[in-house]
């Protein structure tokens, strides 16, 4: 998402930034395309109907959905591992969900 007026500023979008840090934290390349929400562009509709961000492409299939995306990169790069561990995972899902 890029950022409320300036189109080539990465926004304030927490499901496009944690997408974004994974493919860092992992140091997968990727080539990064800033969505004006306000205004986006046909192609970006074309291939994401719903409009939402992020969307990742994965083996020529468009991927929308931050916690989607995170699983496939999970699973596809297992290292570093940045899942949260399922003995956690009773304690993070309620706290991510009350903010």
């Amino acid at each position: 998402k890029a950022a409320v007026g300036a189109p080539n500023v990465l926004g304030d979008c927490p499901f496009s930034q944690r997408a974004l840090l994974t493919l860092e934290e992992k140091k997968i390349p990727y080539n990064i395309h800033l969505i004006d929400i306000s205004n986006k562009p046909q192609w970006f509709l074309e291939v994401n109907p719903e409009g939402k961000v992020p969307v990742i492409k994965f083996d020529d299939k468009w991927v929308p959905d931050s916690d989607v995306i995170v699983g496939i990169l999970e699973d596809k790069y297992p290292e570093p591992p940045l899942a949260t561990p399922t003995e956690f995972a009773s304690v993070y899902d309620p706290l991510f969900l009350s903010f």
